[in-house]
């Protein structure tokens, strides 16, 4: 759910560098990560923001890929837990990302 679709739009293709399949005004809009398809929906007034998903990307070239979203403005806060490197961050309406990569 995204308060302000083009603002979304924005961020999931050209910050996050996501393919546009699909954009029908403020109606929706479909992104597509590999093997991954996106669906954001205008969110309803009693939708709490910042709570609605969780999604992780997994990388093979973490560092490249944190200094790249960090560039773009993307403030990701590191968490090392043994097993795996993970890199948190939010969306424009404060949706969880993440990136992961396994060691």
């Amino acid at each position: 759910m995204v308060s302000n679709m083009d603002k979304a739009v924005q961020f999931y293709t050209k910050t996050l560098g996501l393919a546009l399949v699909e954009h029908y005004g403020e109606h929706y809009a479909e992104v597509k990560a590999p093997d991954l398809f996106i669906g954001l929906h205008p969110s309803p007034a009693d939708t709490v923001m910042g709570n609605n998903l969780s999604i992780g990307f997994g990388v093979t070239e973490f560092d490249a890929v944190f200094e790249e979203l960090s560039a773009s403005g993307i403030n990701l806060k590191e968490e090392k837990d043994g097993w795996i490197r993970l890199a948190h961050f939010t969306d424009p309406d404060g949706n969880h990302l993440f990136l992961a990569e396994r060691k």
